[in-house]
């Protein structure tokens, strides 16, 4: 760029001076010397003024390449530079423990490579945004400068210059100085995020890197180059790309969820899919809500995206134990954090106890990329529930959804979930990869068709035919149940009269964002019962399944009636996928996970294959 007037000009000839008199600790330059050692000059002065970074987005910062100047002041979906929170762990040199006695909930999540002043080797370095000084050969004596991140993004990043072959952090983390043989030479910085945008009213996540070129005179004028550059948003995984990691929680004492894993494991292995199967020795059934896998990425040569896996731990707040707050199986996205793993924790005291479980991240999925009204979503769209704003205190946490919220690249759509026990969105929908125009189906939970096909097999003769054969609520409690008694039953055809309701006013919303129609729609039968507050599935959720691949799901047994040897609610189930290419495997989730309110997809989370769209072309 032509070298310009400062928009900081009151501050940068101090700061010019203070590198002049080595009062501000600078580092050594390439050659060993103090930065300004040699004796300014007069006379005129028309300095290279040139900051180079990967505004091309091609993975290489290029001297020689004019699309690396243009424009670089700006940050568009074609053109500006990127670089990453280095929130991972690249030497495994981060604590760790389950016990938040001997580690605080706050002091497990403050440990990261960014936490310190070094790169943390070769793979940390590879977590580092490059930037690059042109050389201008020809600079007087007495030529100095420095590199600068301007605004609220110098609290968030911190700066690296390469001395003899190695990235060294000077005395201020936003600020680097140039000796005059370094202007000369030109330099190579790093760059390294210390936080994700968390709320945009602090930092938006754009940092202006400015250049400054200057001689140790404070009348004579000093030149600069800004370059415009974003931290990468963290997304969230859709299920259009397949599962490459299942997580499942083990406890200890649990017979049937030692069981549902042995039969989970057999599923994947008859997938044929090579995955990973994780299981953590943690009492908290509910693997889907403690944390949730997503990643960010930045341009890689070649083509390619550099990523870094990221954890979310759910913002549960469930104890006022200062050391403790958050639920502690969340504990398990730190023991994650390692080489190109990262953990981030957010939460906000003060919100109710019976609003935590909005918390939960199955209570936030997202749907898959669609175009709606020349408005394009290339990484889909959260998916979240809420209470009513009548109120208030009755919402998912507000510090984390703003956060997420910021991460710009998957606005979210929001639904009234309060009506349900357990306030999950994904009780009543799921998103699934299918070959149709748009690329998808939406699977959408219907209890007024799930009472049609009783009252059908009961109109056929049926109405003895058993739901839940042989099996048993909490305490013993029998479940078996007959068509005609379920029908009969004037408690569970309330509660799914008002389940129908409700999701109707979901599936509103969903339709009015995104634009779904019939065709993009599976109804899922099962029926509703009240709980304590609020209401829950009757008849297992078929819908709340785990999606292994575009072709495979697992799902919850629904141990409907059997019917001339058959059970009419898996047939349909598997009737509905198998048009769209989807095979199902059937697992017994019913002890603990429906008795307690959850299925499949509660019970476990997955980590997901990398979308081949980069999040930088989307435009936001």
């Amino acid at each position: 760029m032509p070298p310009s007037p400062p928009a900081r000009a009151h501050l940068l000839p101090l700061l010019l001076a203070c590198l002049w008199a080595s009062a501000c600790g600078p580092v050594a330059d390439d050659d060993g010397g103090r930065p300004g050692s040699e004796d300014p000059l007069e006379g005129p002065f028309h300095p290279v003024v040139d900051l180079r970074a990967d505004v091309n987005r091609n993975g290489i910062v290029e001297l020689d390449n004019p699309t690396e100047d243009e424009d670089e002041e700006t940050w568009t979906a074609e053109r500006g530079a990127i670089f990453l929170a280095n929130l991972d762990d690249d030497e495994d040199a981060c604590p760790f423990s389950m016990d938040p006695h001997r580690l605080s909930d706050d002091a497990l999540a403050q440990c990261h490579d960014a936490m310190d002043t070094v790169v943390n080797g070769e793979s940390d370095l590879e977590d580092l945004a490059r930037l690059r000084t042109v050389p201008w050969p020809e600079a007087p004596a007495g030529t100095v400068g420095s590199v600068i991140v301007s605004g609220a993004a110098g609290k968030k990043v911190r700066l690296f210059k390469r001395v003899r072959g190695n990235f060294i952090s000077g005395g201020f983390p936003d600020t680097v100085f140039l000796s005059t043989a370094e202007v000369r030479r030109g330099v190579v910085l790093a760059i390294e995020g210390r936080d994700i945008v968390r709320d945009p009213e602090e930092w938006d996540g754009f940092a202006d890197v400015v250049l400054t070129i200057g001689r140790n005179n404070p009348h004579d004028p000093v030149f600069t180059d800004t370059v415009r550059m974003r931290v990468a948003p963290v997304v969230l995984f859709h299920h259009m790309t397949p599962a490459w990691n299942v997580f499942v929680s083990k406890p200890a004492a649990s017979i049937e969820a030692n069981q549902f894993r042995q039969a989970l494991g057999g599923v994947l292995a008859d997938s044929g899919e090579r995955m990973v199967y994780s299981e953590f020795a943690v009492d908290d059934l509910w693997a889907q809500d403690y944390f949730e896998p997503a990643y960010m990425s930045m341009p890689a040569p070649g083509g390619r995206q550099h990523v870094m896996q990221v954890h979310y731990r759910a913002p549960h707040v469930y104890n006022t134990d200062a050391n403790a707050p958050l639920r502690a199986a969340g504990r398990i996205a730190f023991w994650l954090r390692g080489p190109d793993n990262a953990a981030i924790q957010q939460y906000q005291q003060g919100m109710s106890m019976a609003s935590q479980t909005l918390n939960s991240f199955g209570n936030t999925e997202v749907i898959p990329p669609y175009e709606k009204d020349g408005v394009t979503y290339p990484l889909g769209r959260l998916f979240r529930g809420r209470g009513p704003d009548s109120r208030p205190d009755y919402q998912p946490d507000p510090s984390f959804t703003k956060m997420l919220e910021a991460q710009a690249v998957q606005p979210p759509i929001y639904v009234d979930t309060s009506w349900l026990f357990v306030d999950h969105v994904d009780e009543t929908f799921t998103f699934l990869p299918a070959p149709t125009p748009r690329g998808w189906i939406a699977l959408v939970a219907d209890p007024a068709l799930a009472r049609r096909m009783l009252q059908d097999a009961q109109a056929r003769g049926h109405g003895d035919a058993k739901l839940f054969a042989g099996l048993s609520w909490a305490y013993s409690i029998p479940a078996e149940a007959s068509i005609a008694e379920v029908l009969d039953n004037p408690e569970l055809m309330d509660a799914s009269a008002v389940a129908a309701l409700e999701i109707d006013t979901q599936l509103s919303i969903l339709r009015e964002e995104t634009g779904l129609t019939d065709a993009d729609i599976i109804r899922v039968p099962f029926l509703f019962q009240n709980a304590s507050d609020g209401v829950t599935a009757y008849q297992p959720a078929t819908l709340n399944l785990l999606s292994l691949t575009p072709t495979q799901v697992v799902a919850p047994d629904p141990h409907g009636p059997l019917i001339d040897g058959e059970d009419p609610f898996k047939a349909r189930f598997e009737e509905a996928l198998g048009a769209h290419g989807i095979r199902v495997h059937w697992v017994d989730a019913w002890a603990p996970f429906h008795i307690a309110q959850g299925e499949v997809h509660c019970a476990t989370q997955s980590a997901r294959q990398v979308p081949d769209v980069k999040w930088w072309e989307g435009g936001r």
